[in-house]
């Protein structure tokens, strides 16, 4: 027969065991830390796949195009020739705001022409985007600025966002 206290360390080790995989949710579901800084390129972008690789390593399966690229009707006269970065997402505000400083951050670095960078989400329970002209890009990564996650939507031209609020 096992001591008291010994009986006491092995239910208590035993649920720890078990507990420990248990969390309010799963590793998806839980938001990072705010206060996150974009990822800073080592060099620019001369395509949307070489952009698109270096997100790759911050934003799971990310795809990343030009409206130009990707739409066979685009008229390049009279459209306006978006860039886009599109990403699945869990509706977690600081993560999808870091992926959005990843974005916009990499953009600035981008030596092919667009308009506008739209940086989307997908969730379960929908879509949300935020809009950046090529000027607000420019102005928020200029000089060497690093593009500061709390606040990367808060410089955007536009957005469409029912995920967040």
């Amino acid at each position: 027969m096992k001591s008291v206290p010994q009986l006491v360390s092995a239910l208590v080790m035993a649920a720890a065991l078990t507990l420990g995989g248990c969390s309010p949710g799963d590793a998806e579901e839980t938001d990072i830390v705010p206060g996150q800084s974009a990822e800073i390129p080592g060099g620019d972008f001369s395509s949307t796949d070489e952009l698109g690789d270096f997100l790759l390593d911050s934003i799971d399966a990310v795809h990343v195009h030009r409206e130009s690229e990707s739409n066979p009707d685009f008229n390049h006269e009279t459209d306006v020739d978006r860039l886009h970065v599109e990403f699945p997402s869990q509706g977690q505000p600081n993560t999808d705001k870091k992926a959005t400083a990843d974005a916009v951050q990499a953009a600035g670095s981008a030596t092919f022409d667009y308009d506008v960078l739209m940086v989307t989400g997908t969730t379960d329970t929908g879509t949300w985007s935020y809009v950046y002209s090529i000027d607000t890009v420019e102005e928020v990564t200029g000089i060497g600025s690093v593009v500061e996650a709390d606040t990367v939507w808060d410089f955007a031209d536009q957005d469409f966002d029912s995920v967040h609020r």
